[in-house]
């Protein structure tokens, strides 16, 4: 759990210069250099990308590397629509040709990691982000986890250090809770506080978590983070349970772990729970271990609980709201770039009369408006 300060030495400094000379020269005429990807000082890649450097490994060569860079865009770009809205507009404000680029920017559906001048200016901007943060972060959160972890065995100290670092509402310290729950290190009454401080913080500790997840390299099931997930309807918490079963049901040593998390689906609020798990069920390449536990679970859920079997939720519900609304857009960025400016502000007013605050929409009207004035 990396929770210190962090400054950077000459060394490092110099490799920073090093790499963002390498990759200013591979990316000659990037339409998007010094784009703000508005990553703050205190977002846990960064200290990943700190990490990387110390062990000399900041290359996109490196598979730990790449998978923080991948990360980063899919979470500071791809899920946010209003850096993703301004991108695009930066890319046709700049002129950007052909257009297919813009056109998979402004499609909410479409990964952007594969983009190469998104993946080079936003490597870019992480370097020259961390040298602006570098000493910065973790001032308050540093010592009181410190101060935690050296008194688990001190309950007195231990639950005074929880309360310090519920009453501070950052990803720092929402980083360090879910790692105390993540692991079973203290008193049950004291890890159900840790639970409820770190779940009162949600979505603070949700890219944390959802990262170190990914690779399926734990050697248990950190129980408390799916609850966690299930409990705050995180809408990709039951692709999370079912990516766990198939990437460890062959190994009997996950089973019980396996079929606690299994447990957790029947709690699920997601409408599409059910039919998920049909879709792992009914894929050919399904483990036969991953089709029995989740057989078995079907069989004995019962109907009251079965999954899916709620109303569904408000991040559903929005989720779905947003991808309408972006198909609506995609409709009217059509017509504006097949010179029909007229019907595409129509389809914007129609869409901004449904969704007011429509990143794209907005940007692109205003955009519009920007360019027959010049």
């Amino acid at each position: 759990m990396r929770i210190e300060n962090w400054e950077l030495s000459i060394g490092q400094i110099f490799c920073l210069c090093v790499f963002l000379t390498i990759t200013m020269k591979k990316r000659d005429n990037n339409l998007l250099d010094n784009f703000n990807y508005r990553v703050e000082c205190e977002d846990f890649l960064l200290y990943e990308l700190g990490r990387l450097i110390d062990e000399d490994r900041a290359s996109l060569d490196d598979e730990e590397f790449r998978r923080v860079i991948d990360e980063g865009i899919r979470e500071h770009v791809e899920t946010r629509l209003d850096v993703r809205a301004e991108l695009a507009m930066g890319l046709r404000a700049a002129g950007a040709r052909p257009l297919r680029m813009v056109h998979v920017v402004e499609d909410i559906e479409a990964p952007l990691s594969s983009l190469a001048p998104i993946v080079q200016s936003y490597t870019a901007y992480l370097f020259r982000r961390l040298e602006e943060c570098s000493g910065k972060a973790a001032d308050l959160v540093g010592p009181i986890a410190d101060r935690l972890f050296d008194s688990l065995d001190d309950r007195v100290a231990a639950e005074a250090a929880l309360d310090a670092l519920g009453s501070i509402r950052s990803p720092v310290s929402a980083r360090v809770l879910a790692h105390v729950v993540s692991e079973p290190m203290l008193e049950e009454d004291l890890e159900k506080k840790a639970y409820a401080l770190v779940r009162a913080m949600w979505p603070l500790p949700r890219h944390y978590i959802a990262y170190s997840l990914k690779p399926h390299t734990h050697e248990d099931l950190p129980f408390r983070w799916f609850q966690l997930m299930i409990d705050c309807d995180e809408p990709s918490a039951v692709d999370r349970i079912l990516e766990e079963v198939l990437a460890h049901a062959e190994n009997p040593d996950f089973h019980e772990d396996l079929q606690a998390l299994i447990g957790l689906l029947g709690q699920s609020r997601d409408p599409r729970t059910e039919e998920k798990i049909m879709e792992v069920l009914n894929h050919p390449d399904t483990p036969e271990a991953a089709a029995e536990l989740l057989e078995r679970f079907l069989k004995t859920a019962s109907s009251s609980a079965r999954p899916g079997g709620g109303a569904g939720t408000n991040s559903r519900t929005t989720l779905d709201r947003l991808h309408a609304a972006n198909k609506k857009y995609l409709a009217a960025a059509k017509l504006l770039d097949s010179a029909r400016k007229a019907d595409s502000l129509r389809k914007l007013d129609e869409l901004l009369n449904e969704e007011p605050g429509y990143p794209f929409a907005l940007m692109l009207k205003q955009w519009i408006s920007a360019s027959a004035q010049s």
